[in-house]
């Protein structure tokens, strides 16, 4: 399959900060400086002034909830001291025309001059233009119904060395037409330190494997969907050793956004292990190692993030996914999820609202994201970006690593301990593009974990129906389905595809019998009753880019093809066939061959038809 990518808009700077007020303690600032800047917080401040800016303002309703202004800015040893986010009213009309922000209200004019006399500079915080973010915001409020913040109303600011943080987000917040000034925290990998010619590792993936212990990604992939087949994955997060040998198929080159991302690093390179290893004899194998992958760089920065999220949008469409490789920390409590962040929640809500998937590491603070501290921002109650929260568990136990992030927001969890994967070398160290680990660890794990799943029902849900799921539908279809923990704070269910499938009532082909030599097996399809379905045997499966047959999916077997039965689903919804196993002892051990069936839907679920899951007939 040929990879699919717009091409991305060209980075533009990320934007600036605010300052004025009458009585702001004016540190470390001349004293000519202080007397324009006091000049300016006259003009602005004064109640003519006000009032027109009342009359300008017309915010929309319904909005998601973002932080309040504080009474006093909160500096914490996290925050970057030369840099702030700025957000101005809903309705404001605020834009950036040669390095100033310009508006219709006259607040905006002495908030600009004010900066430009402390040395502030202003950037935008979205590359995109303004007419490519407003055009976003217009479809996906059509499709969802939803009301979104106006990403053009975000601007960075970078302080020059001297100005103190704290004081120039107060007097900004001062402002009416101020929605808010905040500082800017720090961002980590979300990994946590594990409590030894590259061989076959995919026997060590036991999150792979079936239910309790892992998600069901092997049955996932029995599916034409199930490969991630068509599927883009945009993976955000610090950088990528993108030429690895178990990745390089899908990853090297495939950057977008911002540059440069850091090369080598071992914590992109894990993550892209365990969602699009390459399906051969060596390394790993990842849980939808068809899909393609685009790999958008925060550098490290979390004045970032959001500059690397509308990154990955203008390269994704409906159906896709994000996964969001990082924690922040510029919360009282942190590590956490970065859509703390107002700027962050904004283009992640705006993500899930435009029909992609967002998935993101909840964090290895340990902590309760419902503490009064978070402020109500992990309340679902009070605001959803869309996005699935990931928590980690003590490996394939059923209960939460201590160090994970716990509480009601968090969805869903996967291994957060010893997972096998590309990168780090503990494994096997071959040289920088041929190195594995049995010890990647931290929400970093359990999130490609979950992701990977997702992504499997996804593309299924897609060749099944003909419809592409919308991210909160999927969210709650693996919730719902999902392996409960057994203990401990929560951390969400972990994701169990076969009984999401089996939820969904998508066709099913079970294998039965005696499995031996001179045994007999019984290979039966499950659907809805009287649906048509042919059963077609082959005795090789081709499960890297099959071959598409529209509208039922991709068509995964290969070899000696034989037609075994067709029929109608029967008043149970099955149809079975039985056929003898010759007595020959050179079979045990072996697959006798592979079962496949096609189904026309004819009792009114949607879709027209589809390939239903290869069965492999395996010799015992």
């Amino acid at each position: 399959m040929g990879r699919k990518r717009r091409t991305p808009s060209n980075a533009m700077p990320s934007p600036a900060l605010c300052p004025p007020s009458q009585s702001w303690p004016l540190v470390r600032l001349g004293q000519q400086r202080g007397a324009l800047l006091a000049t300016c917080l006259a003009l602005c401040l004064g109640s003519p002034l006000a009032g027109h800016a009342a009359a300008q303002h017309k915010p929309r309703t319904g909005l998601p909830s973002l932080a309040s202004k504080p009474e006093h800015t909160l500096v914490l040893p996290t925050h970057e001291r030369d840099t702030a986010l700025i957000k101005f009213l809903d309705g404001s009309g605020v834009h950036l025309r040669r390095g100033r922000l310009v508006s219709q209200n006259p607040q905006v004019e002495a908030v600009s001059l004010s900066l430009e006399q402390l040395g502030v500079q202003v950037r935008r915080l979205f590359p995109q233009p303004d007419a490519l973010l407003d055009t976003w915001r217009e479809q996906a409020e059509a499709r969802t119904g939803e009301v979104l913040h106006d990403l053009t109303l975000f601007y960075s600011l970078h302080l020059p060395a001297g100005l103190d943080l704290g004081p120039l987000c107060d007097q900004l917040n001062r402002f009416e037409v101020v929605r808010r000034a905040w500082p800017v925290g720090a961002v980590s990998d979300p990994i946590a330190s594990p409590v030894a010619g590259a061989g076959d590792y995919s026997g060590q993936q036991g999150y792979r494997g079936p239910a309790p212990m892992g998600v069901d990604a092997d049955f996932g992939n029995t599916y034409s969907g199930g490969l991630g087949t068509g599927i883009t994955i945009a993976d955000v997060e610090t950088g990528w050793t993108d030429d690895h040998e178990d990745i390089a198929h899908k990853a090297q080159g495939n950057y977008i956004g911002l540059c440069c991302a850091p090369y080598p690093w071992d914590h992109g390179t894990a993550v892209l292990g365990e969602l699009v290893g390459e399906h051969q004899e060596l390394g790993v194998r990842g849980l939808v190692y068809d899909a393609d992958v685009l790999l958008s760089t925060h550098q490290g920065f979390a004045i970032n993030v959001p500059a690397a999220i509308t990154n990955a949008i203008a390269a994704l469409t409906a159906g896709d996914f994000l996964v969001l490789e990082v924690q922040c920390q510029d919360a009282p409590l942190g590590p956490h999820p970065c859509e703390w962040d107002d700027a962050i929640f904004a283009s992640v809500r705006l993500a899930t609202a435009s029909g992609i998937h967002v998935y993101s590491a909840a964090g290895n603070g340990g902590h309760n994201l419902d503490d009064p501290s978070f402020g109500g921002k992990f309340n679902r109650t009070v605001r959803d970006s869309g996005a699935v929260i990931v928590g980690a568990s003590q490996g394939s136990a059923l209960t939460a690593a201590s160090f994970s992030n716990h509480g009601t927001r968090l969805d869903l969890h996967g291994w957060g301990t010893s997972v096998t994967t590309a990168g780090y070398g503990d494994l096997f160290n071959g040289g920088l593009q041929s190195t594995y680990t049995a010890l990647f660890s931290g929400t970093s794990s359990a999130t490609p974990i979950v992701a990977g799943a997702a992504a499997q029902l996804a593309g299924i849900h897609s060749q099944v129906t003909g419809l592409t799921v919308a991210p909160k539908q999927l969210r709650s279809l693996l919730v719902g389905s999902g392996t409960a923990t057994t203990s401990g704070p929560n951390i969400g269910p972990r994701p169990n595809v076969r009984a999401a499938i089996e939820s969904l009532g998508f066709p099913v082909v079970d294998i039965s019998g005696t499995l031996v030599p001179g045994g007999s097996y019984t290979a039966t399809s499950n659907g809805a009753p009287g649906d048509g379905c042919v059963m077609v045997f082959g005795t090789a499966i081709r499960d890297v880019s099959p071959i598409p047959v529209p509208p039922y999916g991709y068509f995964m077997l290969a070899g000696s093809l034989t037609r075994k039965t067709s029929g109608a689903l029967d008043g149970t919804g099955q149809l079975s066939y039985s056929e003898a196993i010759p007595a020959d002892p050179n079979l045990s051990g072996t697959t006798l061959g592979y079962c496949l069936t096609w189904q026309r839907f004819l009792s009114g679920q949607p879709g027209v038809g589809a390939f239903g899951n290869v069965a492999a007939i395996e010799i015992q």
